[in-house]
């Protein structure tokens, strides 16, 4: 049969809109399987503990059990649940800290993102007194199943507290 027919040239038609509609889907599919950006993880990472809500921190941890976080003085943590056990004693405390960041630098590539942020927490220390400290903050973040989740943090104060 001719596509010269009603019936041809609706065949045609309907194999070329099937065609169309295969090549958007598969132009559109790396896009919509795409990792969002590490900065982005890196943004919400940071402003939950800023706001220290649990709940928007738990998404950008890694899905593993693995999570290593070095503390200011040196100590460190070798597991997520114990990240996530440091961040709820600490988000439960009265110290009324605030905590202000500076997203310093975020290098992405396929499979790993680093972060470099300082920052300066203000808190209330022993007998109410202000108690300030400035840190650089490295983060590492693998991408896991289609998002960032942290897998290193590490702090390193820039003051050296009074007497050390």
């Amino acid at each position: 049969m001719s596509n010269r027919t009603p019936r041809g040239r609706r065949h045609a038609l309907a194999s070329l809109t099937a065609a169309g509609v295969a090549t958007t889907l598969a132009a559109w599919a790396p896009m919509a399987m795409a990792a969002p950006s590490a900065r982005a993880t890196v943004e919400t990472h940071v402003a939950a503990i800023a706001a220290r809500d649990m709940p928007a921190l738990l998404p950008t941890l890694t899905a593993g059990k693995a999570l290593i976080m070095i503390m200011p003085g040196g100590q460190a943590l070798e597991t997520r649940q114990q990240y996530v056990d440091f961040h709820q004693a600490w988000f439960e405390s009265k110290d009324d800290g605030k905590l202000e960041p500076e997203i310093v630098r975020v290098i992405e590539s396929p499979g790993l993102a680093h972060a470099l942020i300082r920052y300066r927490y203000t808190s209330n220390g022993v007998g109410g007194a202000p108690k300030h400290i400035t840190s650089w903050l490295a983060l590492t973040f693998a991408l896991e199943s289609g998002r960032w989740g942290l897998v290193v943090d590490q702090n390193t104060p820039i003051d050296a507290p009074p007497n050390s």
